[in-house]
């Protein structure tokens, strides 16, 4: 079985986005955008030792081809999250991505 990608947006500090970019890559996360947040991908496991955070698998209504479908995602848990030592110059805020959702 092969682990859970969690997609994060990382809100780094004023003109500090591409040392957050580096540091967050060389921690194993694959940046994929620089802008005004950080878009980054990487397995759960990472997610949660570095964020220490935790995930539940939620259920949500998604538009598809059909009149709707639910798309099975990870909730972050955020209760207890803290930005590491090494990223705490760098980083403001960090935010896990959900599926959207579109009303009727």
């Amino acid at each position: 079985m092969t682990e859970n990608i969690i997609s994060a947006e990382i809100e780094p500090m004023p003109n500090k986005a591409n040392q957050a970019a580096i540091a967050l890559q060389r921690m194993g996360f694959k940046v994929l955008h620089i802008g005004l947040t950080i878009s980054v991908q990487g397995p759960q496991s990472l997610c949660e030792s570095i964020f220490n955070v935790s995930f539940e698998t939620r259920k949500k209504t998604v538009v598809s081809e059909a009149e709707g479908a639910e798309a099975a995602f990870q909730k972050a848990l955020t209760e207890n999250m803290r930005i590491p030592l090494e990223l705490k110059d760098l980083v403001a805020k960090v935010m896990f991505t959900e599926p959207p959702e579109f009303i009727k």
